[in-house]
């Protein structure tokens, strides 16, 4: 008996499996079907077969979008879903940032009841502002030197106080295992700005040892593949689920846990923005010490120093404390692209700070709610550049207090190896002549904390502050310049004539793109200052024919924009036109000298 002849030829092109959706399949099975005289209920709706038609095709269709969304989500440089990009980067030991909490800095003075002697601040002590708590994360220790009001500025230039409630998490007993991990089940990654969180780099881990049955604290660590077989650390890591990891060594890389040590684990819970306080907050509010049973065994285990006194809460009465600035804002965790951005440079530093841009990409990366910019200059470009644009103003940098500040606080007597970190904290500029605060020199403080365990031996570390630069509407030809010749130009904005908008409209519009041109969240250290895109971002403004900068004074116009900049502390000395685009020097930041009144200096007139 003969065989029948098969039909195998589909006349399918090689990529035509791209198109099959449900639809297209569906398609695809009744024209093969209809080839076939044997059956003719596919071209019947409801009938039985045209109904596992349909089943088949549906079925295939999810199928098909299953396996793409895998196929592309398998892949650093596709991978659109934070678990799967988490895991991905996993491999390489990378470590995606949490949200981090809201930071401030203290002033701290002391009255003359307060004896002479050495303190300590302890660790988990805080302040309640309307119910919002401000920690310290650390124990800080301070002097006082005299019998009257002394200032305390071991604390006014170390202590940053971390917004947060301390959590204690339940009490594990270990098991024994090689690299046993305690996930930490509370929720992180957030989409509202009114839950509270695990704020990143505040977890603190304590170990009762069986083997000698105390506490010892364990510090966090980069990578356990780092550490001795004796050194008590821990890996934390914030997982695909939102959810924090601890893992513990394997008595060869890290200590390993033994059977029945008890681990304590304590945490700040941030009360995310709503935590967020301004200037003067904290002032004359007490300081409370954070006690429990446990806390107060595994101090006793853990304290460097039980010899110090304590502050108490009756003892700080004797202390005025005042957060200087506001505090900063939350930051988000990292985005997907954010992760995908920041890897590569994570792998190429091999969790070592070595060249600037090993510098620039961590710092970028742990200090994103108190920093705007960061720039990473080298020694020689801090003397040519920084320094010597003091010297071509006629200004001695050896008596610029800012100067002197940051090379008495954090440099040494050898400069050569000097890592110079020039950074702009996050600030906003509101009114009108306010000039731009630096970081302050707790920040700087962290700044060194932070890169000392992973930097190279022989690198200094010292953070830097900016020149600011404020701009306003000017042009002059006079040689002398001086920054009153502001007070006298204009922006003028020719309307068309066939143009109904208000032209005081008009004016509120050019006001905010010259707003949104020197916002400091978009522009950086280095600004290359682009009058072509400011120009071309005004006459983009429906109704505007052109526009020219005027001198009523000295009644002379530039068509275009024209701008008056000058440095703030030193207006006599730099002070310049800029009427092209201008690429400032890499330690310069620039910003609007009159926000709240800039609508003044520009005029709407008909063409």
């Amino acid at each position: 008996m003969s065989k029948p002849e098969q039909n195998i030829d589909y006349k399918l092109p090689q990529d035509a499996y791209v198109s099959f959706d449900a639809l297209t399949l569906k398609d695809f099975i009744i024209k093969r079907l209809n080839t076939n005289e044997n059956f003719t209920d596919q071209i019947y709706d409801g009938s039985n077969l045209s109904s596992i038609i349909d089943i088949v095709a549906y079925s295939y269709h999810v199928l098909m979008f299953y396996l793409n969304t895998t196929a592309s989500e398998s892949t650093f440089s596709q991978a659109t879903l934070y678990e799967n990009m988490n895991k991905i980067v996993n491999l390489v030991g990378y470590k995606p940032t949490g949200k981090q909490t809201s930071l401030c800095t203290l002033n701290a003075t002391a009255n003359s009841n307060l004896s002479v002697g050495t303190y300590a601040i302890r660790k988990y002590s805080y302040f309640l502002v309307d119910d919002i708590q401000y920690t310290f994360l650390k124990d800080y220790s301070f002097s006082k030197t005299t019998t009257s009001t002394e200032s305390l500025n071991a604390l006014n230039d170390n202590v940053v106080l971390y917004q947060g409630t301390v959590e204690q998490y339940p009490v594990y007993t270990a098991m024994g295992e090689e690299y046993e991990t305690l996930p930490v089940v509370v929720n992180n990654i957030v989409n509202t700005d009114d839950l509270k969180f695990i704020s990143n780099g505040t977890l603190s881990v304590y170990v009762k040892e069986v083997a000698t049955n105390r506490y010892y604290q364990y510090d966090e660590i980069n990578s356990l593949y780092l550490a001795d077989s004796s050194d008590r650390v821990f890996d934390a890591r914030l997982n695909e689920n939102g959810n924090y990891e601890i893992k513990f060594g394997n008595g060869v890389f890290g200590k390993k846990l033994a059977e029945g040590d008890e681990v304590v684990v304590y945490y700040l819970l941030s009360n995310n923005v709503s935590g967020i306080i301004s200037k003067n907050a904290i002032n004359g509010n007490k300081l409370f010490t954070y006690t429990t049973t446990l806390f107060e065994n595994i101090y006793t285990d853990t304290a460097a120093d039980l010899q110090r006194t304590i502050v108490t809460n009756s003892l700080s009465e004797n202390i005025t404390f005042v957060n200087p600035n506001n505090s900063s804002a939350t930051t988000n965790e990292e985005t997907v692209d954010e992760i995908r951005k920041n890897t590569p440079d994570f792998v190429a530093s091999n969790i070592r700070l070595v060249t600037s841009n090993d510098y620039r990409s961590f710092l970028s990366k742990n200090l994103t709610g108190i920093t705007r910019s960061i720039y990473i200059a080298s020694n020689s470009e801090f003397l040519d550049g920084y320094i010597n644009y003091f010297y071509n103003i006629s200004v001695d940098p050896n008596k610029v207090n800012r100067v002197l500040l940051n090379q008495v606080n954090f440099a040494d007597s050898c400069d050569f190896n000097n890592i110079n970190v020039f950074v702009v904290p996050s600030f906003n500029v509101v009114t009108d002549n306010q000039t731009p605060e630096y970081l302050s020199t707790a920040f700087k403080g962290l700044i060194v904390d932070l890169t000392n365990d992973i930097k190279m031996i022989s690198h200094e570390v010292v953070p830097r502050d900016p020149v600011y630069v404020t701009f306003r509407i000017g042009f002059s030809n006079n040689p002398t310049l001086q920054t009153s010749i502001a007070d006298q130009c204009k922006l003028v904005v020719v309307r068309e004539d066939t143009n109904k908008i208000q032209k005081d409209t008009i004016r509120s519009r050019v006001a905010n793109v010259f707003k949104e041109f020197f916002d400091p969240a978009n522009n950086q250290l280095g600004q290359n200052v682009s009058l072509s895109k400011l120009t071309s971002d005004i006459l983009s403004i429906d109704g505007i024919k052109y526009i020219y900068t005027t001198n009523t004074l000295e009644n002379i116009r530039f068509n275009g924009v024209s701008l008056l900049g000058w440095n703030p502390n030193y207006p006599d000395d730099d002070i310049f036109l800029l009427n092209q685009d201008t690429q400032l020097q890499f330690f310069k930041f620039p910003y609007l000298d009159y926000p709240q009144t800039i609508s003044n200096y520009i005029d709407v007139i008909d063409e």
